[in-house]
């Protein structure tokens, strides 16, 4: 018995010493995306190997299946080919170590199509109901045990099955909460980063934009005064460029204070409906110019917490970087309704060119765009009006398909009236 007792602890041990070895190798970049590297599958084989060529075994014969852990963390964390390959490894290790291959093809056969829809649910889950999560799929295989054990009058097995049940449950769980705590470090680690920029943005804003503004002006002033005189139609060419220029660089001007500016007015419910309606009855006239149509599905009596302004900024730009991706004769499609939780959840999809998932990783940050007169500055500041209302953007995009920016809002529970 206290053999047993030794050998389950050096799994335990093994498998969060190992664990941890990968966290401590593994590069920051790897954290936070939809799957790990060639280092967590290296990782999670070697948990199989090690809990295949060293099982633990009670005196009355019964196996603890300390292999299922890393198959579970291979699927939810890896994807479907980190946990084939756990899998597969698995199998192979078998006719190697005395384990029964049938059986063995029998129950991961099993839990492989079980984790591939598990998997997609859990990533989309919030850490603490993943822990709920993981627990109920992985003990409904020992409660469906115990069930047959029951029926077959089996009854000295059960003490066994309840140990070893709590026992491998506790090793997932401390696994699943080292992971799950080492990518919430990372996602902390980049929103302080992200902060940062926006910090170092904001000083150089208040700093200098002011002051650039004023000269600007009136340079620009002279200019017009200048087209009047009697100009070649070449010099009078020259200075409608550079009227041009000065604007978009005042533009450029105004999304640094935007940015930069602090909150100062209160905010106060306005109808979310009223403000999509009319950012895409402003963008209208622009996307017909490109021979774009934007189709509208917006549910009425949506109502919001914020500064009605700033909102429709975020539409109306949102709205132009899609009409300016969409090709002629494209399509827009502007949709917003209210979701089960009291959100509000707007999409704004279009079936331009669409972005790699390298320019996703970076949308929104400052200095970043893919226009050649961009400034990066406009989506920055959209990302900055909907975190203020606590609010979030997500981005999905595919080469060639399109782009779906989805904005969820805290709706209010009003109504228009």
């Amino acid at each position: 018995m206290l053999e047993t007792v030794h050998h389950l602890i050096l799994h335990v041990v093994f498998i969060l010493f190992t664990i941890l070895l990968f966290q401590m190798f593994a590069r920051e970049s790897e954290f936070g995306t939809k799957g790990f590297n060639l280092q967590f599958l290296v990782m999670n084989i070697v948990i199989v190997v090690f809990t295949m060529v060293f099982p633990v075994v009670h005196s009355s014969g019964y196996v603890y299946d300390f292999k299922v852990v890393p198959v579970i963390l291979a699927f939810i964390y890896g994807g479907k080919r980190v946990g084939y390959a756990v899998v597969t490894v698995l199998l192979a290790s078998s006719f190697l170590t005395g384990h029964v291959f049938l059986n063995l093809l029998v129950n991961y056969a099993i839990y492989s199509l079980l984790l591939i829809p598990f998997s997609k649910w859990y990533r989309k889950a919030e850490w603490k109901k993943k822990l709920l999560m993981i627990s109920l799929f992985y003990l409904l295989v020992p409660v469906t045990r115990a069930i047959f054990l029951l029926l077959k009058g089996m009854l000295d097995q059960l003490p066994l099955l309840i140990s070893s049940t709590v026992v491998i449950w506790l090793t997932l769980f401390m696994s699943i909460y080292l992971i799950e705590n080492r990518l919430e470090q990372a996602r902390i680690k980049k929103e302080l980063i992200k902060a940062e920029k926006f910090n170092v943005v904001s000083q150089l804003a208040a700093s200098v934009a002011h002051e650039i503004r004023n000269p600007m002006t009136t340079v620009r002033g002279f200019m017009q005064l200048l087209q009047g005189e009697g100009l070649s139609n070449e010099q009078k060419t020259f200075i409608k460029i550079s009227i041009q220029e000065l604007d978009r660089a005042q533009e450029v001007i105004n999304q640094y204070l935007s940015l930069a500016k602090p909150q100062t007015e209160e905010y106060e419910e306005f109808s979310l409906t009223d403000a999509m309606n009319e950012s895409v009855e402003v963008m209208s006239a622009y996307a017909v110019m490109n021979s774009i149509e934007i189709k509208k599905d917006i549910e009425e009596g949506l109502m919001g917490k914020g500064l009605k302004l700033e909102i429709q900024q975020v539409f109306i730009n949102i709205l132009k970087n899609a009409i300016e991706a969409v090709k002629e004769n494209g399509e827009i499609t502007a949709a917003a309704a209210g979701d089960k939780d009291g959100q509000v959840v707007i999409t704004i999809k279009d079936n331009g060119a669409g972005m790699p998932p390298e320019q996703l990783k970076v949308l929104g940050s400052p200095y970043y765009s893919t226009k050649e007169k961009g400034t990066g500055l406009g989506l920055t500041v959209c990302y900055q009006i909907v975190k203020r209302m606590k609010g979030e953007i997500h981005v999905q995009s595919k080469l060639g398909k399109g782009t779906t920016f989805t904005i969820t809002l805290p709706g209010t529970g009003g109504q228009v009236r």
